[in-house]
């Protein structure tokens, strides 16, 4: 089984659709692991930044019912398993007096104290047994630095064997915007290496991005945008660019 790992309901197809539905075509067996799929709490207030979101979605009071409809139609259109781990979003994560652990700053911000606490060994938990079952584990480079990006790198790092290849995706859309940003720390150590995707392919990746038509205003504005954006980068990268590390690729040879 190849491994693909979800902070969120639409990373995967929206950073590495086109490889996806290669690799099933090609035969593979492939499952996308999303960890923040749960719904929002009722039990406090919620966020600023939940509060903002949800009224920007439209989708009600509970719009994972409605995200998680989205992702299973994606995965189906590329072909993979869908796998819902059940973790809280960083917008409905609160620290031990009730408080929202992030407002504004989830994306591009400092990850908090407590979800390296607490949110941490739970990513960890429930992404055990997944990567212990694959065969290659793909991961976020975290660029954007969501938090949410963040920690789950740290807890695959922590998870993967150091015989198990662990491959690392450029999550789009930030990847789109981090070339005016310094990245060069998440990719320290590592070479890069590019899938070049036929048309079918691009076409199955825009097809599976566009089923996530809740978050298509928030990222792009519009589905001509996205298809736009996601076209640009494509033949501005040569299709879609993965990475290793040196030992990794050495382990190969």
């Amino acid at each position: 089984m190849i491994l693909f790992i979800s902070p969120h309901l639409d990373d995967v197809a929206l950073s590495c659709g086109g490889f996806v539905a290669r690799l099933v075509r090609n035969g593979e067996s492939v499952t996308i692991a999303t960890l923040h799929t749960a719904d929002a709490p009722t039990d406090r207030p919620l966020s600023e930044s939940a509060r903002r979101l949800h009224a920007q979605w439209a989708l009600g009071d509970q719009p994972y019912r409605y995200r998680r409809e989205e992702d299973l139609q994606a995965c189906a259109v590329l072909g993979a398993r869908a796998v819902h781990l059940g973790l809280d979003d960083a917008i409905y994560r609160y620290d031990a007096q009730g408080q929202p652990l992030y407002v504004e700053n989830f994306i591009g911000g400092a990850v908090h104290p407590h979800d390296w606490e607490v949110h941490l060994p739970r990513v960890r938990e429930a992404l055990k047994l997944l990567i212990r079952q694959a065969r290659t584990v793909y991961c976020p480079l975290a660029l954007g630095r969501h938090v949410d990006h963040v920690i789950v790198r740290q807890a695959v790092e922590q998870l993967v064997d150091s015989a198990q290849p662990l491959i690392y995706y450029e999550d789009f859309p930030y990847a789109h915007r981090a070339e005016s940003a310094d990245s060069s720390d998440l990719t320290a150590g590592m070479f890069p290496g590019t899938v070049a995707l036929e048309e079918e392919e691009v076409a199955l990746r825009l097809q599976a991005i566009a089923c996530y038509r809740s978050q298509l205003k928030e990222l792009f504005g519009d589905e001509a945008t996205m298809q736009r954006s996601v076209r640009e980068y494509v033949a501005r990268i040569g299709g879609e660019r993965y990475w290793q590390r040196f030992d990794a690729f050495r382990a190969d040879e």
